[in-house]
């Protein structure tokens, strides 16, 4: 039996998120295969990691860490994983996210590099520590060949070195005919995540503010900034936020008029399959690797574009034969992307480099 331990370091970043969904995700389908896989997150903070039932160890669940504790929590997993690698003695380790630790001690690691979009929008943010820890790596996934591409002019990463492995969406569908009204926004509002030209648009357009509400979901509440923003352009009434875990939000994806992802970069794009599954039909920025992952199921806007924002969900929304045309196309689109396959693709990876 192969064993594969994947480490704590996303366990003990990210309460809920992509990255940590993939890799729970990709232990419980390997624990299927011939392996021992686990993760190894003595200290976390995340939810996906404790609503988990596969293979793993935790021995202390946090709601969050206080700020002035986060670089001893890291020291104690950093520490505790260096002994359990050296009990268990796995095969390999993959790291589930950038950990300066492993550029210190000679332990034979993988890893999987979602995104660049800090080196992209502001490129004094590329750092020594992480280019020696890509370097270093026996291998680097990429989740899609538009992360592969930023990688390889970013950090001179050779082509051989990466494999792209899509993430994964479950498979059973849902569908619900009649839908509430409102749009949809999934995730945070980082800057990147170009949330407030999506205000700016919905503001624009009389039509949306009288049949339409926008509701934020996930990430934290709204900060003062945005609160300001949108009592500038009066919208206060208009855009809810809401929190809560996969149920709730599977709800609000089966209810949603339309999904909006207007984000300038990504690594993905994970929430434009979860809308689809949940027959919800996407609007999206027109950025290489949304047209990537998407193709032709879904509609396409310029993201630093208002009013391009405004007309497209306007037409959307305005056409029912669209809407239900994209949701077919959806249906479709996901079968491309499953747990399965993306566990099998990595499998295949592990393969090569244990022989």
């Amino acid at each position: 039996m192969i064993k594969i331990l994947f480490d704590h370091s996303i366990f003990l970043h990210q309460k809920l998120g992509g990255i940590s969904r993939y890799i729970v995700k990709l232990n419980s389908t390997l624990n299927k295969k011939n392996y021992f896989s686990k993760i190894y997150s003595p200290i976390t903070i995340n939810d996906f990691l404790i609503a988990s039932k596969s293979n793993k160890s935790y021995f202390i669940y946090l709601k969050k860490i206080p700020l002035f504790c986060t670089k001893i929590f890291y020291f104690i997993n950093n520490f505790l994983t260096l002994v359990y690698y050296f009990l268990i003695k796995p095969k390999l380790i993959h790291i589930s996210y950038y950990n300066n630790f492993y550029n210190y001690f000679k332990i034979p690691y993988i890893m999987t590099v979602y995104d660049l979009t800090h080196e992209i929008t502001d490129r004094h943010t590329q750092k020594f520590d992480k280019k020696k820890l890509l370097l270093n790596s026996k291998k680097i996934f990429c989740i899609s060949k538009n992360t592969k591409k930023d990688l390889m002019k970013i950090y001179k990463v050779k082509s051989k070195k990466i494999k792209v492995v899509y993430l994964g969406v479950e498979q059973n569908i849902f569908s619900k005919k009649t839908k509430k009204k409102y749009i949809l926004f999934v995730g945070s509002r980082s800057k990147y995540k170009n949330f407030d030209n999506l205000l700016i648009a919905f503001s624009r357009s009389q039509y949306l503010k009288k049949n339409y509400k926008l509701i934020a979901f996930g990430g934290t509440k709204f900060t003062s900034n945005e609160i300001e923003l949108m009592k500038n352009l009066n919208l206060n009434k208009k855009v809810i936020f809401i929190n809560g875990d996969d149920n709730k939000l599977k709800h609000y994806y089966m209810n949603a008029s339309l999904f909006v992802f207007p984000s300038i970069n990504e690594g993905f794009g994970l929430p434009i399959l979860e809308a689809m599954r949940f027959g919800c039909p996407v609007a999206c920025s027109n950025i290489n690797v949304f047209r990537e992952v998407a193709q032709n199921s879904c509609v396409y806007f310029k993201p630093k574009n208002v009013d391009n924002i405004k007309n497209v969900i306007e037409r959307v929304l305005k056409s029912f034969s669209l809407r239900k045309k994209l949701t077919k196309k959806g249906f479709l689109q996901i079968k491309k992307f499953s747990w399965e396959r993306c566990a099998s693709e990595t499998h295949k990876e592990y393969l090569k480099l244990l022989n």
